[in-house]
């Protein structure tokens, strides 16, 4: 429906609407209908309404939902989207106060990724689809020297090599490399999934949720260090 008139030629960006004033934006489009907003907003209301009346909408359904960083959720069937949302808003007066997690799971699961599975199996990734990162001994940091065309950092962030992911210094970065370590100690390939909140492209701050495989490696002039190779998909890790 057109914006209120008081709204039709303000400059106020979405976020806003949805943060401060308690906004729920649902889109409906022939690939689906998405459900937007703040978990901490005064919305409660309009969250339920929007659940009354979504089975008049066509799936699937999106839940797109602010804490934190923006979290992306995709349901085909109308009632689990519906008792998702009722979920989140009992959850809605938690505070997040870690923005990286990683756990350890069971490399002989059935649902790994190829790419993944392949990496495990054979020790070693194709380079187009990894990542470098050298260890510097004087610092005990990882430093990414090189982003394969095909990673999953170039489809998102790019081939640069100081892009948000690829910065040494932060809780991201602090978090992640921990498993780097241990790789290198024991030469010996180690497989996890990640949920992390990470500033995109355009500025915005999403949960990305993916697998990787870190592999031994040793570079020029025989320095120590790994090569990840990731990929973006479901993990078993639940926030929320």
């Amino acid at each position: 429906m057109a914006p209120h008139e008081t709204l039709a030629h303000a400059a106020t960006p979405d976020f806003q609407l949805l943060d401060r004033q308690g906004f729920v934006k649902i889109t409906n489009t022939s690939g689906g209908t998405q459900i937007e907003w703040s978990v901490f907003a005064p919305n409660w209301a309009s969250l339920y309404f929007a659940m009354e009346w979504l089975h008049t909408y066509p799936g699937p359904y999106t839940l797109r939902y602010y804490l934190s960083g923006w979290f992306d959720e995709k349901y085909n069937d109308v009632n689990a989207a519906r008792n998702r949302i009722d979920i989140i808003i009992g959850k809605s007066d938690i505070h997040l106060t870690r923005h990286t997690f990683v756990t350890e799971v069971d490399p002989y699961r059935a649902n790994i990724p190829d790419l993944l599975k392949s990496a495990l199996s054979d020790g070693e990734v194709n380079p187009n689809f990894g990542v470098d990162c050298v260890l510097d001994e004087s610092s005990g940091k990882f430093n990414v020297e090189r982003v394969g065309q095909k990673s999953e950092i170039a489809r998102l962030w790019g081939l640069n090599p100081v892009s948000f992911p690829c910065l040494t210094g932060h809780s991201y970065d602090q978090v992640v490399s921990a498993a780097y370590r241990k790789v290198v100690l024991t030469n010996k390939p180690h497989y996890d999934h990640v949920c992390a909140a990470m500033e995109a492209r355009d500025a915005n701050v999403i949960w990305f949720t993916y697998q990787r495989v870190i592999l031994p490696h040793r570079f020029t002039d025989n320095k120590k260090g790994v090569v990840v190779v990731s990929k973006q998909s479901p993990v078993d890790i639940k926030i929320l």
